[in-house]
């Protein structure tokens, strides 16, 4: 039953545009970080984590909270369309495997988007010939990356189903990712999920976490997911789908 789920939500995506923002937004992102990068050689001497803060700079903070929130307004987007909801939910399917295979297919998005971005990073790196070898701390702001963008996808993933527009809960992320750059800054990153995104990810310095920190962090993002994914299906189970 689940492994339908997720295969119904695979197939709902083909034919569509998400591959549009999946590719152009991290290609932009390293374009951009990889001139600021050349323009400012005395300034950013430390060569690939130089280079990576700088690429950070624009995906971290806006575009990749942005293609999350892209893609979780989509596939409820779909489910909003002609009635969807009432006619999955004639289906032998539970609520929870509706919400969870879309997150899970959220999640396969992030991974694809993450390993693109490392791949056209390093590419980036060789092709301007940065100096040193390849920094495993990369592989790990990645990594944070990823559990955070997760946490985001819970957070927008019930959003748009609670709200009709397509376009709202995306404008409500990007006001949520100056919120999660203030929050960063101010030493607040564990009280959002963008926050954490940008902390995580390695966009504000070149340091990972410590160890407690790796630690509060990956709890946080587990609470995120779980306490809204938990919303979207109670709200799924408990609301008439039909006026919702």
């Amino acid at each position: 039953m689940f492994k339908n789920a997720v295969l119904a939500e695979i197939l709902k995506l083909k034919g569509s545009k998400i591959a549009l923002p999946v590719i152009l937004l991290p290609l932009i992102s390293v374009l951009l970080g990889s001139g600021n990068f050349v323009a400012n050689p005395h300034e950013l001497v430390n060569g690939w984590y130089s280079l990576w803060t700088q690429v950070a700079l624009f995906y971290g903070y806006f575009f990749y909270p942005i293609i999350i929130s892209i893609c979780c307004a989509y596939t409820m987007r779909l489910e909003k369309s002609n009635h969807n909801w009432n006619m999955m939910m004639t289906y032998p399917i539970l609520p929870g495997a509706v919400i969870l295979s879309k997150l899970i297919i959220i999640s396969i998005i992030s991974l694809i988007v993450q390993s693109f971005l490392v791949i056209l990073y390093l590419t980036a790196g060789l092709l301007l010939g940065v100096k040193g070898g390849f920094p495993l701390d990369i592989l790990n702001f990645s990594l944070c990356g990823l559990a955070a963008s997760i946490a985001v996808a819970a957070v927008q993933l019930y959003l748009s189903m609670i709200v009709k527009s397509f376009a709202l809960p995306i404008g409500i992320c990007l006001g949520t990712c100056v919120l999660g750059l203030g929050l960063c800054v101010s030493g607040l990153w564990m009280l959002y999920p963008t926050s954490l995104l940008v902390k995580g990810f390695g966009a504000l310095n070149q340091a990972a976490l410590s160890p407690l920190e790796h630690i509060l962090f990956f709890i946080l993002c587990a609470v995120y997911i779980l306490v809204f994914t938990g919303l979207a299906i109670r709200r799924l189970t408990k609301r008439d789908t039909a006026t919702s």
